[in-house]
């Protein structure tokens, strides 16, 4: 039999294709679970990949993200469900055959071996012809700037270019999809940022479908076309980061997305039809008429949600109106250009991100605040479901 091969490595992102074939790279799970007997890790997933996606699986640790990484790649058997890549049912496909690579959050390197030999060592091993394995290693190397380290053993690379290699020994291979499972997470916090916007830029250069999964919301916002957020085995918003971002589904896309999080006190609903009005203990918090649900009631338990960057610094002092968050200063952090205020009220806590040039002389923990929000940037949640309260939407379920 002749020795396998493939088509050269796309450095640019190909035509799209009219019609989904079995030649493109899309990922479907249809009501996927995964249980390990009595626990239930993945519930009901549905989720569908496009061809070239780059798709981040996010959420705190536990979530079920990393099971869904690895019943895609065939290391996790599904217990129930569907799950396609391109045209291919590919439940009970082996691993090797499922035609996608996988890079995992240890580098992985085989450590007495060259970066050239790591790099070519998946093809060598299925018999590719030796021109054809010099080419592609030389191509990837290239696009990952390896060129000058080809010979250098991996104790002699530092954490980003490990990662390097670790990403281009999967890319010789030319899959459908790549898999990322957490990869920067062993790097610093200045690596980090360069790995990332090397990853988005293979991303772009490569065209391929990526799925990436992270418990870093800040990895998932910068590299992701669209996030899923997952929270115990279930996914509570697919959309494009903004989408997340600027109208969370719920209280816990609300808190999980955003840095510093978005700030969630309880109250109720006062005022009137035309002015109504949050109540937090003694904050009172205008918000915006017509983005109320119709058949929300004055008396309603509601979660009220401010983004920190949305608060503003106000006259304390001022009796009226007697609007806005009222509380002492407990902790100050500056950030540079920016401080971070943790206010201590009868309403309970909150962070408000400042720049600090609007803040007087002198400044510190102790001095008492009054923080204001705009009401169009104000989000309400059910104080019951935790789910998004806007127009359109019933006021309870």
């Amino acid at each position: 039999m002749p020795p396998p091969t493939l088509p050269p490595l796309p450095l640019r992102p190909a035509a799209p294709a009219p019609n989904i074939g079995s030649d493109m790279a899309t990922v479907e799970l249809r009501g996927v679970c995964k249980s390990y007997g009595a626990v239930h890790v993945v519930r009901g997933v549905d989720l569908a990949i496009a061809d070239g996606e780059f798709l981040v699986l996010v959420g705190p640790s536990g979530c079920g993200k990393s099971t869904v990484l690895r019943m895609i790649a065939g290391l996790e058997e599904v217990t129930e469900g569907e799950l396609r890549i391109g045209d291919r049912d590919v439940r009970g496909v082996v691993p090797r055959d499922r035609d996608i690579a996988m890079v995992f959050q240890s580098y992985a390197l085989y450590p007495h071996m060259t970066v050239r030999e790591n790099l070519a060592f998946g093809l060598r091993v299925r018999k590719f012809p030796k021109e054809d394995i010099a080419t592609r290693v030389q191509e990837v190397a290239a696009v990952l700037e390896l060129d000058l380290l080809l010979d250098r053993l991996p104790k002699e690379l530092s954490g980003g270019q490990r990662q390097r290699v670790a990403m281009g020994r999967a890319m010789v291979r030319r899959p459908k999809a790549f898999l990322f499972d957490e990869p920067l997470s062993n790097l610093d916090a200045a690596l980090r940022s360069q790995m990332r916007v090397e990853i988005k830029r293979l991303h772009r250069e490569l065209g391929a479908t990526m799925v990436y999964v992270t418990h870093d919301q800040v990895e998932a916002m910068t590299l992701a076309d669209r996030i899923a957020l997952l929270h115990q085995g279930t996914l509570q918003q697919v959309g494009r980061p903004d989408e997340l971002y600027d109208r969370p589904a719920n209280t816990f896309v609300a808190g999980f997305i955003g840095s510093p999080a978005m700030n969630l006190l309880d109250g109720t609903l006062g005022g009137d039809r035309d002015t109504p009005v949050v109540c937090a203990a003694d904050a009172v918090i205008p918000v915006l008429a017509d983005g109320l649900p119709a058949d929300l009631a004055a008396g309603a338990r509601v979660r009220l949600g401010v983004r920190p960057h949305d608060l503003a610094l106000a006259d304390a002092g001022a009796a009226s109106p007697a609007v806005g968050f009222r509380g002492t200063v407990e902790v100050v952090e500056p950030l540079g250009w920016e401080v971070h205020l943790h206010v201590r009220g009868e309403f309970g806590t909150l962070t408000a991100r400042l720049e600090r040039s609007v803040l007087p002389a002198p400044f510190g923990a102790g001095q008492p605040v009054r923080l204001v929000v705009d009401p169009s940037k104000v989000h309400l949640f059910d104080g019951e479901s935790g789910r998004r309260l806007e127009a359109g939407s019933p006021g309870r379920v």
